[in-house]
């Protein structure tokens, strides 16, 4: 499985429920190992900045299951990464039967044979139990708390929010939001996690409003207290422009004000960036601005980059060139745009979605014009950095252990710069 900078942005899945099977995860080592060759590898890095292997298409997991699929992987405030796989076993009579996919968690610092193990659940209720049919894309945050989507036993979808052992359903199909409206259809693959256990994420209403459309898209934000909308296709946002369908994938983290979230949305005169503060959204960029490199003309429906002092940055085209803009305080600066050479003397050709750090650094998945698929680093004083290279901002040894493949869409960094993503071996 190949993730091209062309199409950064994971299409959003709509999973069905189906009939419920009991979910039972241990703690137990699962291990790190696998044999043979793989194609799909989980990196992350350890203390030093070096890129690890997590585990691998082929490991060996919960007894005698093996990795037949990796989700796209989340990296955790505390150095750890989170994701999904699925697990195929063989029976006795060595006919392979695929397992519900499976939560993991690995430790880049851990001795290779133990940086894995299953998420663990003490305590949940029938009415809250998953059922893994895909990839989950688990994310977490800083005090252990993990979010997750997954079908339910019960014919529902169910956002999952998991504590310390115990799990518990935020929002599902069905569920009424604060504002009266029905959740029909959940997002997979567009969950984040903001302050105090926010959970922010896509999904479709009925609409009450428009009776002959089945769904109108709505961002969400949810909590064990309720869901609210953020905002709704169909309906007045900022500056009095109607909100409509699709709307981007969102960011979101926790700040000092509770949980800020970053999205994109088409509105009628084009597509515009959002940030929500906990009291209203606001409009911070719309297609059609001036800038220094031309008008914008396009804004990726990937998750922007976004700190917690309100700070982002988001892939943009400028004359149909596209840009990395990043976005202070009501200031607008290119960052990186097509035609800049790499520190390695390459030349940039094409980006994927950015992701900003605590410090304020800036990760970018890019391909240059010889094709190669690479991450690059902007740190706070202006320094540009290939991810790897000896002068790189983690100071990661250049060597063959280094020089395999990155899926540089499935790129994942937390505050502290800690990195993760899904590549070959």
């Amino acid at each position: 499985m190949k993730f091209r900078i062309a199409a950064i942005a994971f299409a959003l899945m709509f999973v069905a429920s189906a009939k419920a099977h009991a979910v039972s995860f241990s703690l137990n080592g699962t291990g790190a190992s696998f044999e043979g060759s793989s194609s799909q590898v989980v990196y992350a890095s350890n203390s030093a900045g070096d890129p690890v292997v997590i585990t691998a298409v082929g490991a060996k997991v919960l007894g005698d299951g093996e990795i037949t699929e990796l989700g796209v992987p989340s990296m955790m405030p505390d150095g750890r990464v989170i994701f999904g796989a699925e697990v195929t076993s063989k029976g006795k009579d060595q006919k392979s039967s695929r397992h519900p996919w499976a939560i993991f968690i690995g430790d880049p610092e851990a001795l290779p044979e133990k940086r894995l193990s299953a998420l663990e659940i003490k305590n949940k209720s029938m009415a809250c139990d998953p059922v893994f049919h895909g990839d989950p894309y688990p994310v977490a945050d800083a005090d252990g708390r993990i979010a997750f989507m997954s079908a339910l036993g019960r014919g529902r979808d169910g956002v999952m929010l998991y504590s310390h052992g115990s799990l518990k359903c935020v929002a599902e199909t069905g569920t009424r939001t604060l504002e009266g409206d029905r959740i029909a259809v959940l997002s997979f693959g567009s969950i984040q996690i903001g302050a105090q256990g926010e959970v922010v994420f896509n999904a479709y209403l009925n609409n009450p409003d428009q009776p002959e459309r089945k769904h109108a898209q709505v961002l969400l934000i949810a909590s064990t207290g309720g869901v609210s909308e953020i905002a709704v296709e169909g309906r007045t946002g900022p500056n009095g422009a109607e909100y409509q369908s699709p709307f981007g994938i969102p960011a979101a983290i926790a700040s000092p004000q509770g949980t800020l979230v970053a999205f994109t949305a088409k509105i009628p005169s084009g597509t515009a960036l959002f940030q929500y503060d906990g009291t209203g959204v606001a409009r911070v960029l719309a297609t059609g601005a001036n800038t220094a490199l031309g008008p914008v003309s396009y804004l990726s429906p990937g998750r922007p980059g976004l700190m917690d002092d309100g700070t982002m940055a988001v892939l943009a085209g400028c004359a149909r060139e596209p840009v990395i803009f990043r976005l202070d305080h009501g200031h607008l600066n290119p960052s990186l745009e097509r035609g800049q050479l790499t520190p390695l003397g390459a030349v940039l050709n094409s980006f994927g979605d950015p992701v900003l750090t605590g410090t304020g650094s800036m990760f970018v998945g890019a391909t240059d014009s010889d094709g190669r698929e690479e991450i690059f680093v902007l740190d706070g004083n202006g320094g540009f950095f290939e991810l790897g290279s000896p002068e790189g901002l983690y100071r990661a040894q250049y060597s063959a252990s280094h020089e395999h493949s990155i899926f540089t869409g499935t790129l994942s960094v937390n505050p502290q710069g800690d990195f993760t993503y899904l590549g070959g071996k």
